[in-house]
């Protein structure tokens, strides 16, 4: 009992190679303490035995110190070790550092850093719900915790500087490989030192909430990282993704309310009629009160014109219930090699009839090439069809357009934060 008492009194140690001073922050499944002046390695489970010795090592940036502490997620940590990897890659060396961090309640995690950018993590015996290899094609998918991940990056790396107490004994130029997938702002880490294979959960922490836990001033961060969430201020997500949501239901609501109605009425006039003067044609009105919709349709038109005088009455003539004067014109050719066309060759109106009963459809058409009608002008195939019931959902479809736009920036900046975000793990960015 004596032993372990002192054992957890101890607040520093000297070095067994240098003599160097060297202060105790860890617990008690700390594996080796590397001397920050020497590069010495020591055993803590044999007198601080020197396993091996990190020569040469050139101490990189570091946002954080040893010994430094900080309340992350509501828990005090410790800063008590620090390992840097590096990658190298088509010509291209990336390195990051991962802290390690310790609290006497809630035992370890890692803390990295990568250009500005801090993930928290810790090991976990989550497994994938399928089976997953460390060569995995990049964006390949699966379930840990019932979330989505998809694999950001399979690649190795090696350990270029050591410094303070660690849970296991690190080794200079030691390899690892790893697939790291990203369903953010989680990543789920999978690691292998030798044959060992390691699994860790973790969350990006913005750099804001890190200098403020440990008192620092981190860079900001540069570029996209992995896992990093897209961000915007709530009230500017809330109202975009209100509209978006609004949208597909006013999308929705026109397909439902929209309908062509049921054909009443359909009749191909030709140039012979024309010719007679006005035409006449009988149809039967028996849901009084609908909307109907006459369309005319004139597919022979091609670099001319048509005009149609179109109405409907009683059978007695008396009364008029529509009148739609109307022209269609239709021309296209080519031009520096280019099609071009422009005005079309049908056209429909809508009106209402308030009793039922027989009707009859009058219509008086004339056309030509040029600026005045031609006698022997030819309208031919002109089809006029009249549907009953017909309901118009194009003010839905005005409000669907009006929330797209409104949803619009919200739209463009996520998918451009993601193609960036893939696109800076193309160029080897990213890694944990």
């Amino acid at each position: 009992m004596a032993a372990i008492a002192a054992k957890a009194a101890l607040k520093s140690i000297k070095c067994t190679q240098c003599g160097g001073s060297i202060e105790i922050h860890g617990g008690h499944n700390v594996r080796s303490i590397v001397c920050q002046y020497c590069g010495s390695c020591m055993d803590t489970k044999d007198q601080f035995k020197v396993l091996h010795q990190f020569l040469n090592q050139k101490r990189p940036f570091m946002p954080l110190k040893i010994g430094a502490k900080g309340k992350l997620k509501g828990v005090m940590f410790t800063t008590i070790g620090v390992v840097q990897m590096e990658e190298r890659e088509d010509g291209e060396v990336y390195r990051w550092l991962e802290y390690l961090l310790f609290s006497q309640t809630h035992g370890y995690v890692y803390l990295c850093y990568e250009d500005g950018h801090w993930v928290m993590l810790h090991e976990v015996k989550d497994l994938p719900e399928t089976d997953i290899d460390m060569a995995m094609p990049r964006k390949a998918s699966f379930k840990v915790r019932d979330k989505s991940f998809k694999v950001f990056e399979s690649s190795g790396a090696e350990v270029t500087y050591v410094e303070g107490e660690l849970t296991w004994q690190a080794r200079a130029k030691e390899k690892v490989r790893y697939v790291d997938s990203i369903c953010p702002p989680y990543m789920y880490c999978i690691e292998m030192r030798g044959s060992e294979q390691e699994f860790f959960w973790g969350e990006y922490i913005p750099y804001t909430e890190i200098n403020e836990a440990f008192k620092i001033s981190s860079f900001e961060p540069t570029g996209i990282f992995s896992c990093q969430p897209f961000a915007v201020s709530p009230l500017f997500e809330s109202a975009s993704i209100g509209a978006v949501v609004a949208g597909v239901i006013a999308l929705l609501m026109y397909f439902v309310i929209s309908s062509n109605g049921s054909l009443v009425f359909s009749q191909k006039f030709d140039s012979k009629l024309f010719a007679e003067g006005d035409v006449s044609k009988d149809f039967k009105v028996s849901e009084p009160g609908k909307l109907y919709g006459i369309k005319v349709y004139t597919p022979s038109l091609k670099n001319s014109w048509s005009f149609y005088d179109i109405k409907v009455v009683d059978k007695l003539g008396e009364n008029k219930y529509f009148d739609m004067p109307t022209a269609l014109s239709f021309y296209d050719g080519y031009e520096g090699g280019e099609y071009w066309s422009e005005g079309s060759t049908e056209v429909t109106a809508y009106f209402k009839i308030p009793d039922a009963g027989d009707f009859k459809l009058e219509m008086f058409g004339e056309g030509g090439t040029g600026e005045q009608p031609e006698p022997q002008f030819k309208l031919s195939n002109t089809t006029v069809e009249i549907r009953e019931g017909v309901r118009q959902g194009h003010y839905t479809l005005s409000w669907f357009f009006i929330c797209l736009l409104l949803g619009t920036p919200y739209l463009f900046r996520y998918f451009s934060f993601e193609t960036q975000r893939w696109a800076d793990g193309d160029d080897g960015e990213g890694d944990d």
